[in-house]
């Protein structure tokens, strides 16, 4: 049965786990990086489909409020990346997403 639209599931919570444990280091969350850090701590959206659905969850995340996306940041080898960042929305749901900071 799929989830009804706007659901937190295992992978959202683990995506706003990266997008934290960025934010605490100073670093920047795109999708690209976002999808090797699932795949590289969690072993999480393996594979060509799993990097689409990396922005399908930042999509639903956006429609949510729970992150924001800002300014286009440059790159010189790859296509412009958009930023993404937590609100407050989505930091005051620590506690669910809390066990996969580490």
């Amino acid at each position: 049965m799929a989830r009804p639209k706007g659901s937190i599931g295992e992978t959202k919570l683990r995506v706003l786990a990266i997008l934290y444990l960025n934010e605490e280091k100073g670093d920047t969350s795109y999708g690209y990086a976002v999808w090797k850090e699932l795949s590289r701590k969690y072993e999480t959206c393996l594979g060509e489909d799993g990097l689409r659905n990396v922005y399908h969850h930042l999509e639903s995340l956006l429609d949510s409020e729970l992150v924001s996306r800002s300014a286009v940041q440059p790159s010189p080898r790859a296509p412009q990346r958009h930023l993404y960042g937590l609100t407050v929305k989505g930091r005051s749901l620590f506690t669910k997403y809390e066990r996969y900071v580490t």
